[in-house]
């Protein structure tokens, strides 16, 4: 069966409610109530079936990851989407790596609205939003709207704010990739199209996969640069030392992992950059 799927967007999500009017430039704090996450939305139609998808999840390689996997699911067994074991899927979404050194990733899965898995213990909130929304984007006056459900305050104010950090789309010829990350406080933006092989199409999900671990190597060169200012100011604490060098170790062997799943991936297809490559790209995949 044909799958259709044509788009997938991932935006960075951060919606704070304030009792009455919001303090200043440093707003979370003086939150009532904060919602954080990391949002994918798609489409899966296979023939009449028609599933409008939300993957909600602590950080975006991960998230970017169980989307992946849902979208082979959907492909594999349109009629099974409703009854996959989503605790497992979600757990093949985490390397070793997240496991060890980020225990705080979670997920929430919307299909139409209704909610199919959390392992986030707060998802109460995020669960009213996707219910109402039902696929769409979430907008600031489907959250006011919402406000007296979610937080009792006498005067509710709110701040959303929601950005695009990677957008797909498949065309004709293969699938483009749109990716924006944050570098230092600020934001930089690339593309790159992955052209589909002889008397075949490029599947989405594989290029979803190479871009969660383009944005996994790159957030590992932010957490080292943090990790080695740490190393140099814990320099009589040796048990902080030991710690920190532990998680140095285990970056180094993640980015060796990740760097082999970009090569390959360079390797096996037709990659082209807008306007140039990454600079962390790995020197081997360049070509």
């Amino acid at each position: 069966m044909a799958l259709d799927i044509g788009s997938l967007t991932l935006y960075r999500e951060k919606t704070l409610f304030f009792d009455g009017a919001h303090p200043g430039p440093d707003l979370e704090p003086y939150a009532k109530l904060a919602i954080r996450a990391n949002r994918v939305t798609f489409a899966l139609r296979a023939g009449e079936q028609t599933e409008r998808i939300v993957v909600r999840g602590q950080n975006v390689p991960s998230t970017l990851r169980l989307s992946g996997m849902i979208l082979d699911s959907f492909k594999a067994d349109p009629a099974a989407f409703q009854l996959l074991g989503w605790g497992r899927l979600s757990g093949d979404a985490l390397s070793d790596y997240d496991r060890a050194y980020m225990p705080e990733s979670w997920f929430s899965l919307y299909a139409n609205g209704i909610k199919l898995f959390s392992s986030y213990e707060n998802a109460q909130a995020i669960d009213l939003v996707e219910e109402e929304a039902k696929g769409a984007d979430v907008t600031e006056m489907l959250l006011k709207r919402l406000a007296p459900r979610l937080i009792d305050v006498r005067q509710v104010r709110l701040r959303h704010d929601s950005q695009a950090a990677i957008v797909m789309n498949e065309n004709s010829d293969g699938v483009r990739c749109a990716v924006i990350e944050r570098r230092r406080g600020k934001d930089a933006a690339y593309s790159f199209h992955v052209q589909n092989p002889p008397k075949k199409r490029i599947r989405l999900s594989a290029v979803a996969f190479m871009a969660a671990d383009l944005f996994e190597i790159q957030n590992l060169y932010a957490v080292a640069e943090r990790v080695a200012k740490s190393l140099a100011g814990a320099a009589q604490a040796e048990a902080a030392a030991a710690m920190s060098l532990d998680l140095v170790e285990a970056m180094q062997t993640r980015n060796l992992q990740l760097g082999s799943l970009v090569k390959a991936f360079h390797e096996s297809h037709a990659v082209r950059y807008r306007p140039a490559p990454p600079a962390y790209l790995p020197v081997a995949a360049r070509g």
